[in-house]
């Protein structure tokens, strides 16, 4: 298994991961017409764009097999938005664990913990050492983030597709911990 840097190069394997976990981990959560209608011709623009013009303070890291088979990324940088401040009683967190996808045939393998480990040396190294993610309230892998230490910090509203749903906020205020699972 290797884990490097994405490139421009790896959109399309990027996509490939990002749809195939939408429909796998996201089943049901969103509609079926939805989740069948995502399209990786559609979405290589938007990838694109992200590496033509990256934002300021983010970063994306892959996993991929010995032959080169993209099987999971994650995305982090600086925490957007201010989110976290339109939350009453919830602290600034400054980085973000922004997305993070995993086919689902290579899960609970440690690879997720390994891209994680990989952003938060990214963020140390930024002297950035408080971190949140959001994940859907019913995301099936929600755990994870409470097994890497993450605790349970707000909730908001989110709507997609004319559905409203709950996301839950995970929050560490020392990321360093991370580095020890």
């Amino acid at each position: 298994m290797n884990f490097r840097l994405a490139t421009i190069e790896d959109v399309p394997g990027i996509i490939k991961v990002s749809i195939d976990t939408w429909r796998t981990a996201y089943q049901d959560i969103f509609p079926a017409d939805y989740l069948n209608n995502l399209s990786y011709e559609e979405s290589e623009e938007k990838w694109r764009k992200r590496f033509i013009n990256p934002e300021k303070n983010i970063f994306f890291y892959i996993a991929e097999t010995e032959a080169k088979k993209i099987i999971g990324f994650i995305l982090g940088g600086f925490e957007q938005q201010d989110l976290t401040l339109k939350i009453p009683g919830i602290r600034k967190y400054v980085g973000e664990l922004r997305a993070i996808y995993v086919l689902k045939e290579y899960q609970r393998s440690g690879i997720g913990v390994k891209l994680v480990k990989m952003v938060v040396e990214r963020l140390l190294e930024k002297n950035i050492n408080s971190m949140i993610v959001w994940v859907l309230k019913d995301n099936p892998n929600g755990k994870f983030y409470e097994i890497l230490g993450g605790k349970y910090i707000g909730q908001k509203m989110l709507e997609k597709e004319g559905v409203d749903y709950v996301a839950f906020a995970y929050g560490w205020d020392d990321i360093r911990q991370i580095l020890s699972y």
